[in-house]
């Protein structure tokens, strides 16, 4: 859980400030395509590019002889007890479920409204929906909705303005963009970003509207009479959505030249600068002229060095033995990669596992990893424990959830 936070918060701050420069940058520019598809692309990049690590090898000098240490040590945490980031992933849950259903409702009460609705199939294959509610008009996918009084009035703009969301498929980038906002809901940014994009959504459907020949200020006092209805519908594209005040100052703009599209290269900074915050380093170490040849041994720590934490109260056993006889087995029973030594690749590998009530070894995972070599060879050990003792609480038997951190380490 606590990597995925991680990520999530490097998807949030990768969002926030690939919009922030969108704001400072393009915002108020003429350039609806460029801006519409920076907007869908900006929470794309920003789950992808975490993703991007780039591994520098660091080559040191060592004259030291080459061993391995495998070493292992315990900490026990009941797993009755209340965990932190139990909690936080939670609340992180629960926020998506709730944006993934309010999209969830939103789709059905649209659903309904289509299929209730009177039906027209037009000219350019779109079908007009009249509905028997008082709505204002708004289009999802190859659908129009009309209030069966604006239908009766013929208002052609109308028609025009939600075949352009149509034509231009605004209702994908909707999509897209929302089911993305479910998991990073904590984040101001993507909301925002979201409410934006239908503004730029409106931008373009105008623009269609005056090339087709609508005297652009009837059309701009035909909005500003209908800018007080709204849908109620999170997923649709309407001809009220965005400000009408922000609308009809785009319209009197000209056409932004080529060169201030340029100012969409802020993206390629930005990328550099992420891939190198996500970047991580590794050492490799050349032995000196007198180093004997590598051999692999395997050390286990002194039982006064572990420091186990018990919240039960009786521990779990393994072989009859205490914690320690548990890192005995391991390391005799691990074997250090060959690649990996040749690679000089090393690093702390810790492990969560959990011993049943019934003393099977189950749910082994890598909570921090270092290299799938190692990563890879901590799992199997681990994974082919034989069975414990389970642990006691209040006389039952109950799961216990350990930590194991195995140190591979070339000297």
């Amino acid at each position: 859980m606590e990597a995925l936070f991680t990520y999530s918060l490097k998807v949030a701050a990768v969002t926030a400030v690939l919009y922030l420069l969108w704001r400072i940058l393009l915002r108020k520019e003429t350039l609806h395509r460029l801006n519409r598809v920076i907007l869908v692309l900006t929470p794309v990049m920003s789950m992808i590019l975490p993703f991007c690590v780039i591994t520098v090898h660091k080559t040191v000098s060592d004259p030291m002889p080459e061993t391995g240490i495998a070493t292992g040590a315990l900490e026990e945490v009941a797993q009755s007890s209340v965990n932190t980031w139990t909690i936080f992933g939670a609340i992180y849950l629960a926020g998506v479920a709730i944006v993934l259903l309010r999209m969830i409702w939103s789709a059905i009460r649209l659903y309904s409204l289509i299929k209730d609705g009177e039906k027209h199939i037009l000219e350019d294959g779109s079908t007009l929906i009249i509905s028997e509610k008082d709505l204002p008009p708004f289009s999802w996918m190859g659908y129009i909705i009309l209030s069966r009084n604006d239908y009766e009035a013929g208002y052609p703009e109308i028609i025009h303005h939600e075949k352009a969301h149509i034509h231009l498929r605004h209702s994908m980038d909707i999509l897209l963009t929302d089911f993305l906002t479910a998991f990073q809901w904590y984040n101001p940014a993507i909301w925002a970003l979201g409410s934006d994009l239908r503004g730029v959504h409106e931008y373009e459907a105008d623009e269609c509207v005056i090339k087709e020949g609508t005297n652009p200020t009837e059309y701009q006092l035909f909005l500003i009479q209908r800018a007080a209805l709204s849908s109620g519908l999170s997923l649709v594209s309407g001809l009220q959505s965005g400000t009408i005040k922000g609308r009809i100052k785009m319209m009197l703009k000209g056409h932004a030249s080529w060169k201030a599209g340029l100012k969409a290269l802020y993206i390629i900074p930005v990328i550099i600068l992420t891939l190198i915050a996500c970047s991580k380093t590794v050492s490799e170490y050349a032995p000196g002229e007198d180093s004997e040849p590598k051999k692999v041994a395997f050390q286990l720590v002194d039982e006064a060095d572990l420091l186990p934490f018990s919240l039960v109260e009786e521990k779990p056993s393994f072989h009859g033995g205490d914690a320690n006889e548990f890192s005995k087995w391991v390391n005799s029973n691990l074997v250090y990669p060959k690649e990996a030594k040749d690679h000089s690749i090393q690093g702390r590998v810790t492990l969560t596992f959990t011993v049943t009530k019934t003393g099977k070894v189950k749910d082994v995972k890598v909570l921090r990893g270092v290299d799938p070599l190692l990563d890879n060879e901590a799992l199997r050990v681990v994974s082919a424990s034989p069975d414990w003792t389970p642990g006691n609480q209040k006389g039952r038997m109950v799961d216990v959830t350990y930590t194991f951190p195995v140190i591979f380490q070339l000297r």
